[in-house]
């Protein structure tokens, strides 16, 4: 008994293949960051200034990056003679921040706490499958001289 399929349900398999082929070479090619990258927030708020830091230090922008941090954790890294920034590049392990919660301290508008998920994918397995991973943060920004800074040693690794 042979099953004959009819030229409409071809089609249906050829483009079901293609669709799925398309899929696969653009995750592959872009690591599942997307096409365009990841762009900085311009919106002035504290979780603005987390998101900021991780995708500076995703791109390599290390500049970028110690603008996002408090002068008090800019201090202490230096008296510990200890440079987070130095000899990083762009971290070319695909990685996600999302930002879950800002909650703003009641006693001092100045200070806030972000609450933040850092999901992390890795390549390999089984018929190129991989895994994923997420670590939950909660980091306090404070603001100085009008913008929000990281206040906490946080470098997102």
């Amino acid at each position: 008994m042979s099953v004959k399929l009819d030229r409409f349900t071809w089609i249906v398999i050829v483009i079901v293949v293609a669709l799925l082929a398309a899929a696969v070479i653009t995750v592959s090619l872009t690591q599942g960051r997307g096409a365009g990258g990841t762009d900085y927030v311009e919106d002035g708020t504290p979780g603005a200034a987390v998101f900021n830091a991780f995708t500076a230090l995703q791109k390599g922008d290390l500049y970028a990056a110690r603008n996002q941090y408090s002068a008090r954790v800019l201090e202490d890294i230096a008296e510990q003679n200890w440079d987070p920034f130095a000899g990083r590049g762009a971290d070319t392990t695909a990685r996600r921040l999302r930002i879950v919660e800002v909650e703003t301290d009641p006693a001092d508008e100045n200070r806030a706490l972000v609450t933040f998920v850092q999901d992390t994918y890795s390549q390999g397995g089984l018929f190129g499958g991989g895994n994923t991973w997420s670590r939950r943060g909660v980091v306090e920004v404070v603001r100085e001289e009008g913008e929000w800074k990281i206040n906490a040693q946080e470098f997102f690794y």
